[in-house]
């Protein structure tokens, strides 16, 4: 299997992104739901070896950082943009709102 490069978006763009969508304490949500293996209507949050990883099932996309938000961040598709970031996390935000 191929490895993912280290940064798919570059780190500040990638914080950015999940700041303007969510608030400070929804972070540390979405933190707690990866550690707790969490599953919504469309995504799976999910932590392994301090790495934090949100999958949307209908397009098998994965998104992952290292143990601090943006730090070596992946995407298991090299065309999704940081345009396709934020439709995506606010998607990620219907969901949780919609489950709680």
């Amino acid at each position: 299997m191929e490895e993912l490069p280290d940064y798919h978006f570059n780190r500040e763009e990638f914080v950015d992104v999940f700041r303007e969508i969510f608030s400070d304490d929804e972070i540390i949500k979405i933190e707690m739901y990866c550690q707790g293996c969490k599953c919504f209507y469309n995504f799976l949050l999910y932590y392994k070896d301090d790495t934090y990883y949100i999958i949307h099932f209908d397009s098998g996309l994965i998104i992952s950082w290292y143990k601090h938000l943006g730090r070596a961040n992946t995407c298991n598709n090299e065309h999704f943009d940081i345009f396709s970031l934020k439709a995506l996390l606010k998607e990620l935000k219907e969901d949780i709102k919609d489950s709680d």
